[in-house]
């Protein structure tokens, strides 16, 4: 089992994808930074960015996670 966890997003950024690099999928690219505290341990800052797509059928579309990159923030120690 996954360890509870808070997250605080401080930053948000979503730009389209232009379709020749997609194969003419819509596709967005979001960006986020923030912090998170896992159950028992400190806070961490973080970046994540990842890529959504849309797929279509005739009676709905679904956006499905194409890319995903989770990286933490942490400083060296001095």
């Amino acid at each position: 089992m996954l360890p509870s966890s808070e997250f605080q997003v401080n930053m948000l950024d979503c730009q389209p994808v232009h379709e020749q690099a997609t194969q003419s999928q819509t596709t967005v690219l979001v960006v986020t930074s923030g912090t998170v505290k896992f159950d028992g341990n400190k806070q961490h800052y973080f970046n994540q960015n990842f890529l959504l797509t849309a797929q279509s059928t005739p009676n709905s579309t679904v956006w499905k996670i194409a890319s995903d990159c989770f990286r933490f923030q942490d400083w060296a120690s001095s």
